[in-house]
């Protein structure tokens, strides 16, 4: 869905949407889509994880552990790594569902690292998101403010995955160094996105609200700390380092990270003005986007710095990879 298209839905300027968010396209699930195109949260993680084993080149039998990191299930129960599970035909092994945000990715591969480092040898993270519940009807829409409407610029539906091995010397991206920190003590949540049931929809209640000046203020900062720490302990330079994948919160706030980082534009890996902020896929998919850019060999190098800040409580992840 282009800023024309939403502008058209909801009596918007695209030139307003253009300078507001600096994102031009994002992706949807919707309720009427064709057969075999993702309607949900569970359509596009298990999709994302399909492709990720047919890419690795692994079978539904070798998985020994699921995880599904995500910030709207299809369900409260069952839960959606369940589903999409039995989607993939695996059985009889661990499956893990965490409710996250921005730092989901990073959270779901900072869990199999563990469960790696204590004897399984081959897993997958899945990180999907999905706007369905929160898109307003036409007459909600019509009684929206601005600021509220812009929330359908910003975000985008979309999932990712990652096959993971204990063994070091597989094909891929070795992971060098992980971490995952809750910084929130004493701090009021940027972002809230409430449960409610039809008491509360039928009183009007809103869904979500954001801090925008508190992420504005706080991720940048966040973001240094996390690169900082990085380059601290593999002993990297950050002019040395080939890809950077920053916070991709919006296409002017991520411009506006990589400057205030000092990362060169062509360090970047950036897909937010592309694909919507979708959470918990958004570092699958820039990764993605770098393999397949090395792949082709339009881009070449080793070191790759991630950074990810969920403001919702307020957490830092960062991860140091090199290619195999």
């Amino acid at each position: 869905m282009t800023n024309r298209d939403l502008a058209t839905k909801f009596g918007l300027h695209e030139q307003w949407l253009d300078g507001m968010t600096g994102n031009r396209s994002r992706y949807f699930c919707r309720l009427d889509s064709p057969e075999g195109v993702p309607k949900s949260t569970g359509d596009l993680a298990t999709e994302a994880g399909r492709r990720a084993m047919k890419a690795a080149g692994v079978e539904a039998a070798d998985i020994e552990f699921l995880i599904l990191t995500t910030a709207s299930p299809d369900h409260l129960m069952p839960a959606t790594v369940n589903l999409v599970a039995d989607r993939l035909g695996i059985n009889n092994i661990p499956t893990l569902q965490l409710t996250s945000g921005c730092a989901g990715a990073l959270q779901g591969l900072f869990t199999a690292k563990a469960l790696l480092a204590n004897g399984y040898r081959l897993g997958l993270v899945i990180g999907a998101d999905t706007c369905l519940k929160m898109w307003p009807s036409a007459k909600d829409s019509r009684q929206m403010k601005p600021a509220e409407m812009v929330n359908f610029a910003l975000f985008g539906d979309g999932g990712g995955a990652a096959v993971v091995a204990a063994d070091p010397q597989g094909a891929g991206l070795n992971v060098e160094h992980l971490f995952l920190r809750g910084i929130g003590l004493g701090r009021k949540p940027a972002q809230i996105v409430k449960w409610f049931g039809a008491e509360g929809a039928a009183a009007g209640e809103a869904m979500g609200e954001e801090d925008y000046k508190a992420i504005e203020r706080h991720v940048p900062e966040v973001s240094r700390l996390i690169l900082d720490e990085l380059l601290e302990n593999r002993n990297w330079q950050l002019g040395e380092v080939e890809y950077v994948l920053t916070p991709q919160l919006n296409g002017v706030m991520t411009e506006k990270i990589r400057d205030f980082l000092g990362v060169r534009p062509d360090q970047a890996v950036n897909c937010v003005a592309e694909t919507g902020n979708n959470g918990n896929a958004l570092p699958f998919i820039q990764l993605n986007r770098l393999m397949q850019k090395v792949a082709d060999g339009s881009a070449g190098g080793s070191r790759v710095l991630v950074a990810t800040v969920e403001s919702s409580k307020w957490i830092m992840s960062g991860m140091a990879l090199r290619f195999a």
